[in-house]
């Protein structure tokens, strides 16, 4: 009896690079100018953002398992599931499981939920399904009305230390980044709001996006190179060396990052913005599902800390042939995956037409 321990997909595979792709339907300026003047009035709530232009989207989340050549015994596997944030909620609309399967959501600390999913025996040649559909009711954030005012936390609160320190590739201790902060407060204009927003633009305009393997942040600093990911870790190593609490955020193919400022009164707020792609800072319009925040996660399943809550597979199986089991998983996005691909497909280039002359 043999025990298989497989990672379905690499992680740098489904974190492609790919800039934030948005749809915005013709009916959203409508909506948003609608909400804007039903907005409440007075100074309250000034320093925080607000959510518009809401989605209600089926997906589907879950993975195949493939016994193949192998009677199986004692399936573990657990995969990242989307769950509710302030700008996100999630109802489950049905959970398609075989006969003797056991599923639950588990809460990870560190700003994650996964589906666990457990099943006794599977037979050689025998296939397991375990679909969540879900539907997903997702809004775009708008930036805050006023940012004056906004401060450094003087003091961290407990429950926020997740997003302070070092992370799995992100190193907030680095000397050659503390330079370029130092650099960066010599030149530095008054107000948090604006500090961050210089930190942000810093990233931006001196880390050229380029993919290719995983570079800890102190690495993409000195290639001065790097994805989505390599990105958003530097921005929130730059933010936790400045006592900002920072994390990445993280969707199907893209990542982002969100920072937490306090306002006069005292009260937090996180703000997000994308280092990859289209200018965003204090704002995200995104309709991808988020999957998890933070960059520093504890499972029972793996040793140490996890910057992303991958994929875990793990059984027992007995070989009557030579193919070993193997493992898929599913997000399927529905509809947004169509408006996804009608986007991407009209941003790509476009060949130029054969003239059929052969010469230079």
């Amino acid at each position: 009896m043999r025990a298989s321990q497989m990672n379905s997909l690499d992680r740098r595979t489904i974190l492609a690079g790919m800039a934030s792709l948005w749809i915005v339907p013709e009916r959203l300026g409508a909506q948003q100018e609608e909400e804007e003047a039903s907005a409440p009035g007075g100074k309250e709530g000034e320093h925080a953002v607000t959510f518009w232009a809401t989605r209600k989207l089926p997906m589907r989340f879950g993975l195949t398992f493939y016994a193949n050549d192998n009677n199986c015994t004692r399936l573990h596997a657990t995969i990242p599931f989307p769950t509710d944030w302030p700008e996100q909620k999630v109802r489950l609309i049905s959970a398609e499981l075989p006969p003797g399967a056991v599923h639950q959501m588990r809460p990870v600390m560190g700003g994650g939920v996964q589906l666990v999913v457990d099943a006794p025996t599977i037979p050689a040649q025998g296939v397991f399904q375990a679909i969540m559909t879900v539907e997903v009711e997702k809004s775009f954030t708008k930036a805050p009305q006023r940012t004056e005012g906004l401060q450094i936390p003087k003091k961290v609160p407990k429950e926020l230390n997740w997003y302070m320190g070092d992370s799995p590739q992100i190193d907030t201790k680095d000397r050659a980044m503390k330079k370029v902060l130092d650099q960066l407060e010599a030149e530095a204009q008054e107000g948090a709001w604006l500090q961050v927003e210089q930190i942000y633009d810093w990233v931006r305009e001196n880390i050229e996006y380029r993919q290719g393997e995983l570079r800890s942040t102190k690495d993409a600093l000195k290639e001065r190179v790097g994805d989505c990911e390599e990105m958003t870790g530097l921005f929130v190593a730059m933010c936790r060396s400045k006592g900002i609490p920072a994390r990445c955020v993280w969707i199907p193919n893209h990542c982002y990052a969100e920072f937490y400022l306090v306002d006069p009164e005292g009260e937090g707020h996180w703000y997000p913005c994308q280092l990859a792609g289209d200018r965003m800072f204090g704002s995200m319009n995104e309709y991808r599902p988020i999957l998890q925040k933070g960059d520093r996660f504890k499972v029972p399943e793996e040793q140490g800390f996890q910057r992303y809550l991958r994929e875990f597979f793990t059984c027992k199986h007995r070989p009557v042939g030579p193919r070993e089991p193997s493992v898929k998983t599913l997000t399927d996005l529905g509809e947004l995956s169509e408006e996804i691909d009608q986007l991407t497909n009209a941003q790509a280039p476009k060949e130029a037409p054969d003239s059929g002359d052969d010469n230079p």
